[in-house]
């Protein structure tokens, strides 16, 4: 069977397929999509790259404190009262967070988000924490000045954001060791 063709002085509007007209790619594995996506996210729109420089100084381990973990960082700070709750939501944060690392604008609110309880934390909870005032009161702080501000402006943006991963948030910062609850 002879598949020859010939074509003489003719004009052609759109596509001329000579041939089999199929195009078999090879298939691209979840991790190849991603990286794709990654990729032509960073060149369409390089701030990505600052975004995710400045989220990684966060979701990183504090290079300038020892490693030990929130069980241990709540212990050294007298309140393993909070351990098992802070676990749970500082576990409930790390799968948004890894869930969601390939949105800029998740990353940019995380990053804002993070840097804020960081700010607020070592503005307000700190200070209180080496005066040696009462746990209620040091409690009831965190609620005004980081959770409940920060669960209400997130709120709006995604209603899957409960108050119980804001928490995980706090709780992520201090495994990672940016945030001290120690005298």
């Amino acid at each position: 069977m002879s598949k020859s063709v010939s074509v003489k002085n003719n004009q052609v509007d759109g596509d001329l397929v000579i041939g089999d007209k199929n195009q078999y790619l090879p298939s691209v594995s979840a991790l190849e999509k991603a990286i794709q996506k990654i990729v032509a996210s960073a060149e369409e729109n390089p701030e990505i790259c600052e975004i995710i420089e400045e989220l990684n100084e966060y979701i990183s381990d504090n290079p300038d404190r020892p490693i030990i973990g929130v069980e241990k960082k709540l212990t050294n700070g007298d309140r393993a009262d909070l351990i098992e709750k802070a676990v749970a939501h500082k576990n409930k944060f790390e799968r948004i967070i890894a869930k969601r690392q390939l949105s800029t604008i998740e990353q940019k609110v995380f990053l804002h988000i993070l840097a804020n309880i960081d700010t607020n934390f070592n503005q307000y909870i700190r200070p209180m924490i080496i005066e040696g005032r009462p746990k209620s009161d040091i409690d009831a702080v965190i609620h005004e000045k980081i959770i409940d501000p920060i669960y209400n402006a997130i709120v709006d943006f995604d209603h899957s954001i409960t108050i119980a991963h804001v928490s995980g948030m706090l709780y992520f910062l201090t495994g990672r060791c940016h945030l001290v609850w120690e005298k």
